[in-house]
């Protein structure tokens, strides 16, 4: 290799853009390969034991996945422009913000792309069957590309509550929240003030690949909320910057209406999901090391002045729990001010809440420790 770092991703692709987007603003020595069919069936899976992209190889031979767990790893080794949060209301807010963005927003990344049909006529048709066989005839590609992946997405609308009469109540959900953001970064560069955070890149994730690239949500979202859409461009982009950010553990007022939907809407999710995982731990009268299913069941949950359907993942309840010992980590009177702007929030066990039966991650699902 002749960089330190190889990333194997799509330029379209939720997750990559998060890790994309960090590795830029880091400096890190990288290059990116396209995933084809080999990748996805034999290199990734052989190197990690799944298909995960992104994935990151190291020129040690060593190889990194998990998003989450990639950046953590990075961030380690990479102390330079340091994408921390140091004190405790506003790393606690920007871990919850990653959270509810790769796991709420994937709703929208989905719907936005594949109900509108123009997306995979004009953009990804051509775009996804030359990255599966780049050295095949272009009817052959594009062919397998709408057998394979696109057939596979549009199975799994579904389940992610992307249903007849849903459509409308996600976008209105959506819209109002890109109101708010595009206010919030006309008064500041980056989710927390004057540098990026976790938060910043787990919010690129669907805005770059999706909503301002996608033809349809780029021209009909995007374009008209410029502020929103030149924060997309400079966090991908990793430009660099020398603010820092906001003083005295400030949350942002500018985020208030997006915090206010997180805590009225996320936990009422996650404590359903939470009680699935139980029933099913007790059900089957699992033990320590076993695996879990990757989907629990469908559950609902409030959404604006509605209420939203869609399986409840075991991820999730993990992610939740990795968060939960961060706060862990925090001394007595910083849990106490996390503790305390929960509560002006409506919930005062955001970080405290039962999680269910301590998990472990495994593969692109999780198992009981």
């Amino acid at each position: 290799m002749k960089h330190q770092y190889r990333m194997y991703a799509w330029t379209a692709s939720h997750f990559a853009a998060k890790l994309r987007g960090y590795l830029n603003y880091k400096g890190l020595d990288y290059e990116e390969k396209r995933m084809w069919g080999y990748d996805f069936a034999v290199r990734v899976p052989r190197a990690i034991g799944t298909v995960s992209m992104p994935s990151l190889q190291v020129n040690t031979g060593e190889w990194l996945a998990d998003t989450p767990l990639i950046i953590e790893e990075l961030e380690r080794r990479h102390t330079e422009n340091s994408i921390a949060a140091d004190t405790p209301r506003q790393r606690m807010a920007a871990l919850l913000l990653e959270n509810w963005f790769d796991d709420s927003w994937m709703k929208v990344s989905v719907h936005t792309r594949w109900s509108y049909p123009e997306n995979w006529d004009n953009l990804l048709r051509q775009e996804w069957g030359k990255a599966l066989l780049p050295f095949a005839p272009s009817f052959l590609r594009e062919k397998l590309a709408e057998k394979t992946v696109r057939k596979m997405i549009m199975a799994s609308m579904p389940a992610l509550g992307i249903r007849p009469g849903k459509q409308e109540l996600l976008e209105r959900w959506a819209l109002q929240h890109l109101d708010t953001l595009n206010t919030h970064f006309d008064q500041h560069d980056y989710v927390m003030g004057g540098r990026p955070t976790i938060a910043d890149y787990a919010c690129v994730a669907p805005h770059f690949p999706h909503l301002n690239r996608d033809p349809w949500p780029k021209r009909e979202w995007l374009d008209p909320r410029p502020d929103l859409q030149a924060w997309v461009e400079r966090t991908h982009g990793g430009k660099a910057t020398n603010g820092d950010l906001l003083p005295g553990d400030e949350i942002p007022v500018t985020l208030a209406p997006v915090f206010e939907g997180i805590f009225a809407e996320f936990p009422v999710y996650i404590e359903k999901a939470v009680a699935l995982l139980k029933r099913h731990v007790a059900n089957k009268s699992l033990q320590s090391g076993d695996a879990l299913p990757r989907v629990l069941g469908n559950v609902e949950f409030p959404m604006l002045d509605d209420v939203f359907a869609c399986n409840a993942m075991v991820y999730s309840i993990w992610r939740m729990q990795r968060m939960q010992t961060f706060f862990q980590e925090l001394t007595a009177a910083e849990q106490d001010s996390v503790n305390a702007w929960a509560n002006q929030m409506g919930r005062a066990d955001m970080f405290t809440m039962d999680l269910g039966p301590e998990l472990k991650r495994n593969g692109v699902g999780a198992a009981l420790v």
